[in-house]
């Protein structure tokens, strides 16, 4: 009776109720942060009171969790003394933090990333005097924190009519809580554009937020009846509620499995699922299985209820094979008992399978333990009923011919299942794939914090460098170094110190800047170097610049100038005749504007003088060499010796009226002159080419009235007819000077 039963119950049609989990249905990217950070802290200060401010998550039973691993949930920073606390993913506003500071509590801050940007665009928009609103619930503590750090000047609105009642200003911005709707956001901007002068908007909306949202809305729209998953509490459960009712699509939101009203599905083919973005995947997994146990007694329930008739038609039949089956049982017993042993072991086994593909799902990340390397991938153990295998193309995102060369036996990894089960039955991972999701993660973090990073440049290419920070990253040639690089190929090789100034995670475009780095570190540089400048102060330095007035000097992190008439004791045309660009020299600090930043440099003054030399050894009266460097309006200058020059005065020149002193000289020209004075104290000489003229003038003259003289005596002689003897005529030549 009872086989025949079974039988007949099978043969009717049974309706087998699906249930569809949307894609999103996971935590999101801040919740999941903020959660191991909370996990990491507890590891970590196992002997400290762990208390986070407000509940982590809008999650009871996340927060019941938390509490099995000692971390409280407080309401404000004055319950508490001493402790670690730690910033939720709502984050809180600057005041807050400043009052756990002055407490001397150690702060871990969890604020979502997401968050952290809204703060951050709020203070920016106040501060520079726009007019701010933040679109959100007014009593959310995400808009708490942002209103805080817009130093309480920001108004927040939560719809359209909100911002209706306010007298707009010439310049305004807005920012938004990250789990709003991007439609009404965009409704309420493009409500304003026409009615200022200036606008500035920043989506803060968070993309994962509005990804849940949509693609909850696209299963709402194929299913019977929707069920949303999430704390009572969450603003973003509550509106993805509200957007798959609005499909009028039967909705219901609920926190835990026990909520289900069985008369919700009753009926229904299909079943929509979604969560929160504060709801763990264990709470939806345990909604899943409820649901599916449940579904099989319905059906059963249905099966015997539709079936009453049939099963006393078949009554007469089946007393009447009664005996038959007893006989046939009886008969084969011991081969029924057999089978019935077999059929019991296949169960277990299966339920075993079951239970081990609940626990792990594809596209779910977890960390296991090498086991076996081979020329093919790798063997991992992940704790499934076999182990899993990385194919050698998803161990890396470089290329790898050796998995030894990046992994050995015993590490511990994280993987990422690309499926359970492939045509051979093998599970297949992939560590590539987790390495990127781990860099994202970090990229992010590196890029809220604004902390410098470390990549070695992979290659160049147009516009700028590729850099491996796990992902692909772009540094564009402006950004290689403060200034101009010709040749960006020098640096692929090489470890760069980068900060991170852009990110589109949907796009996959990570830029980044070693100029910002190194504008940083220079600017820190420049405060030392300044603070400890003195006059007289003899420093090393290095020429960045040479110009026609002189040349700057890099001095570390700031820059002096050394003048061109500090460059040498004598005349130069140009400092490129002194230095070269690059290169090392010493200097001597003649002065420093510290306000202002500006310092003058002497290179000259380490140089020997030379006028103390000069001095010693010309004096007043002598005549000396030398070249002519510059005519002036007043006179010309002639370089006596190397670093002396003398000036010969216009009146000097010449004794004739002398217009131009290039009447009289030229540029480059050798001359002789008269050291008229020398003042070693104003390191002066004064020269002159007018004595020298009146001494030749002199010679001349002497010259002319002795040959006079010589003729007049030589006709007298000659005419009274006797000559001149040679004694007269020597003596008459030595009495020349005489007659002066």
């Amino acid at each position: 009776m009872g086989i025949l039963l079974i039988v007949l119950l099978f043969w009717k049609e049974v309706k087998v109720l699906e249930i569809v989990t949307a894609e999103e249905a996971v935590f999101c990217f801040g919740v999941k942060r903020a959660l191991d950070i909370v996990n990491n802290t507890a590891k970590s200060f196992t002997n400290d009171s762990i208390y986070t401010l407000g509940p982590l998550i809008h999650n009871p039973q996340v927060v019941k969790k938390l509490e099995n691993l000692g971390v409280k949930a407080i309401d404000t920073i004055h319950d508490i003394d001493e402790g670690v606390i730690i910033i939720r993913s709502h984050g809180v506003e600057p005041g807050i933090i400043e009052k756990a500071r002055n407490k001397g509590l150690h702060i871990i801050d969890a604020t979502c990333p997401f968050v952290k940007n809204a703060q951050k665009y709020a203070k920016l928009l106040t501060d520079d005097a726009y007019q701010t609103f933040i679109y959100g619930d007014h009593n959310h503590p995400e808009v708490k924190g942002i209103f805080g750090a817009s130093n309480n000047r920001a108004h927040i609105i939560s719809n359209l009519q909100d911002l209706l009642e306010y007298n707009l200003e010439e310049k305004v911005g807005f920012v938004a809580q990250t789990t709003q709707k991007p439609d009404d956001y965009n409704n309420i901007i493009c409500s304003v554009l026409n009615k200022i002068k200036e606008l500035k908007v920043y989506n803060t909306i968070c993309n994962t937020t509005e990804i849940r949202q949509t693609r909850a809305v696209k299963l709402a729209a194929k299913v019977d009846v929707m069920i949303v998953i999430g704390g009572y509490n969450s603003a973003n459960t509550n509106r993805l509620a509200e957007i798959c009712s609005n499909t009028g699509t039967p909705t219901y939101h609920i926190e835990i499995a026990d909520e289900i009203n069985w008369e919700w599905i009753k009926g229904k083919e299909k079943v929509g699922i979604t969560a929160g973005a504060s709801t763990p995947d264990w709470l939806i997994k345990e909604v899943i299985e409820v649901m599916s146990e449940e579904n099989k007694e319905i059906e059963v329930n249905e099966e015997i209820e539709n079936n009453e008739e049939e099963v006393k038609e078949t009554e007469v039949i089946e007393e009447e094979v009664i005996e038959e089956e007893v006989e046939t049982v009886e008969e084969n017993n011991e081969e029924a008992n057999e089978e019935i042993n077999e059929e019991k072991e296949e169960e277990v086994q299966i339920k075993y399978s079951d239970n081990d593909i609940a626990d792990l799902k594809k596209g779910q990340t977890v960390k296991g333990v090498v086991v076996e390397i081979n020329e093919s991938g790798v063997y991992v153990d992940v704790g499934y009923k076999t182990e899993g295998f990385i194919p050698l193309r998803e161990l890396s995102n470089k290329n790898i011919d050796d998995p030894n060369k990046i992994i050995n036996v015993d590490d511990e990894i994280t993987v990422v299942i690309l499926t359970l089960e492939d045509e051979e039955g093998n599970m297949i991972l992939s560590k590539k794939k987790a390495d990127y999701e781990q860099a994202w993660e970090e990229i992010l973090e590196a890029y809220e914090n604004e902390e410098i990073i470390e990549a070695e440049v992979s290659k160049e290419v147009k516009g700028g460098l590729v850099v491996d920070v796990g992902v692909r990253g772009f540094i564009p040639a402006s950004h290689v170094a403060i200034g101009y690089v010709e040749d960006l190929n020098q640096y692929v090789g090489k470890k760069l110190k980068l900060k991170i100034i852009e990110v589109e995670r949907e796009n996959n475009n990570v830029v980044l800047s070693a100029k910002e780095v190194l504008e940083k570190e220079r600017k820190q540089m420049k405060n030392e170097t300044l603070d400890s400048l003195e006059k007289n102060q003899v420093l090393s330095g290095k020429v960045t610049k040479i110009v026609d007035f002189g040349a700057f000097i890099d001095l570390g992190g700031i820059e002096g100038l050394l003048h061109i008439s500090e460059m040498s004791w004598g005349r130069i045309g140009h400092p490129s005749e002194v230095l070269e660009e690059r290169q090392d020299i010493e200097v001597k600090v003649l002065g420093v504007d510290k306000d202002n930043e500006r310092i003058s440099l002497g290179l000259k003054q380490l140089l020997a003088d030379p006028w103390e030399e000069f001095a010693e050894k010309h004096y007043e009266g002598e005549i000396v060499e030398g070249k002519i460097t510059k005519i002036v309006d007043f006179g010309s200058f002639m370089e006596i010796e190397k670093g002396i020059e003398g000036l010969i005065h216009i009146s000097q020149l010449s004794e004739k009226h002398v217009k131009t002193p290039d009447e009289i000289v030229t540029v480059g020209e050798e001359r002789e002159a008269k050291i008229i004075n020398i003042d070693p104290e104003q390191k002066r000489v004064g020269l002159s080419l007018k004595g020298l003229e009146e001494q030749e003038e002199k010679i001349v003259k002497n010259k002319t009235k002795s040959q006079k003289k010589s003729t007049s005596k030589s006709e007298e002689k000659n005419s009274s007819g006797s000559g001149a003897t040679i004694g007269e005529l020597v003596g008459d030549i030595f009495n020349e000077d005489n007659d002066d």
